[in-house]
């Protein structure tokens, strides 16, 4: 690959977290989420123009840190889930848009110190989407998005896998609709490639 130091000036200190492609600036807002819990709104026309240097995203506290970037709607609901198997759903309306420089509020609350927001997914409500969760020793479901009652931001929300040691934490969790390919990569380099669809579609 090409060093990310030639397209953009980076801090050593810096690592990247989140990735995001568009073709264009017709969605309606970027969610920035962070591992605490927090989250933020930000009109997507406010990234049009970015200098070499970067711009300032999101103001983090100290200690936390940024691990998630969506596309998102006004008319989107959003659901932020947590490594120990939490997860809350919101709507988007309900975030009031901020300024790239301000910080987030708090979209999920954590169960512990060593708890975190591994994922993040927004889609519009009324369709029939499915959110993919898979766990560090490579275990993983489906479950419908309209299965997640919709809460206000910033409580514990309902638990969306069942932690034990087999299973191991929660790494991540992604918007599928169920006929697409998987690839799921460990940390070593090993890849495994499977159909979503062979993956059980669960409560």
């Amino acid at each position: 690959g090409i060093p990310l130091i030639n397209l953009v000036a980076q801090d050593q200190e810096e690592r990247v977290t989140a990735v995001v492609a568009t073709p264009g600036f017709t969605n309606d807002v970027m969610l920035l989420a962070t591992g605490k819990g927090e989250i933020k709104k930000t009109a997507l026309s406010d990234f049009a123009v970015v200098r070499r240097s970067g711009l300032i995203a999101m103001g983090l506290e100290v200690g936390d840190e940024l691990i998630a970037a969506r596309l998102a709607n006004e008319s989107d609901d959003v659901l932020l889930v947590t490594s120990w198997g939490q997860a809350i759903r919101f709507p988007v309306r309900s975030l009031r848009r901020a300024s790239r420089s301000s910080g987030g509020v708090r979209g999920i609350k954590l169960g512990g110190q060593e708890d975190a927001v591994v994922g993040v997914v927004s889609a519009p409500p009324d369709t029939r989407v499915e959110v993919l969760v898979v766990t560090e020793n490579g275990l993983g479901k489906r479950t419908l998005l309209s299965q997640y009652p919709s809460h206000r931001r910033g409580g514990q929300g309902v638990s969306t896998y069942k932690i034990t040691d087999k299973t191991g934490r929660v790494v991540a969790a992604r918007k599928v609709s169920g006929d697409e390919e998987l690839m799921i990569i460990s940390a070593g380099g090993i890849v495994l490639r499977t159909s979503v669809e062979s993956i059980a579609l669960l409560g």
